[in-house]
């Protein structure tokens, strides 16, 4: 009896594809409405691919929101979003079965992506094979990163929204989780990711974003 299906790490449907494709998202002029009022003013955002694009800001800011409405979970109240293939939003450690051995959750979820093969890959990249045979549940905050990391990496998205995947890490995890978004944007990824820790993240970035006073502002 086939045990616990692994639950994806949030794939919505691609959407429309990018006209031309050239990128790998765009938004244009996309923006929400929370409590009657824009989250924040329209936005126009294009994700070429393999580049790292961070995003900050205050907490209620709308950096979630953002990253959400990228990956397809969101729809804009204005304006439209054109991906070229599957986007995963990522927020932390969570996306995976507790019950599940983290070799069952990240090749179960990559093979719901038709890439259960590159799971194995996935894991030696974050470091996973000691906590291989050990359930989720058991991981501490920072483990449990590392596993969602990886079935998410696995599953080659054409995009990947990061929501604080820095927040739990110890100085040498956010060493290594740079390394590790390094080599996913080698790969031809594009990546969104929201943290109040830029300082680890903003010296490889290709692009900042910085959100404030109902506005999202490229530095």
């Amino acid at each position: 009896m086939p045990g616990p299906r692994a639950i994806p790490l949030r794939p919505p449907s691609p959407g429309p594809a990018v006209p031309g494709g050239a990128a790998a998202l765009r938004l244009s002029g996309v923006t929400r409405v929370h409590g009657g009022r824009p989250v924040w003013a329209p936005v126009d955002l294009l994700l070429t691919p393999g580049t790292l694009t961070v995003v900050t800001g205050p907490n209620g800011s709308g950096k979630s929101t953002l990253l959400r409405l990228a990956a397809g979970l969101l729809r804009p109240a204005a304006g439209t979003r054109a991906c070229a293939g599957t986007a995963l939003y990522l927020r932390g450690g969570a996306g995976l079965r507790t019950a599940q051995t983290v070799r069952a959750a990240v090749t179960g979820t990559a093979a719901l992506a038709g890439r259960a093969q590159a799971a194995a890959a996935a894991m030696a990249a974050l470091g996973l094979h000691p906590l291989a045979d050990r359930t989720v549940g058991t991981l501490s905050a920072g483990e449990r990163v590392r596993a969602a990391l990886a079935a998410a990496v696995a599953c080659r998205p054409a995009v990947l929204c990061l929501d604080e995947p820095t927040a739990a890490l110890d100085e040498r995890a956010l060493d290594d989780l740079a390394a590790v978004l390094d080599a996913v944007r080698a790969d031809g990824v594009a990546l969104l990711v929201a943290t109040h820790q830029p300082g680890v993240l903003l010296p490889l970035a290709d692009a900042h974003l910085s959100i404030a006073d109902g506005r999202v502002v490229r530095r």
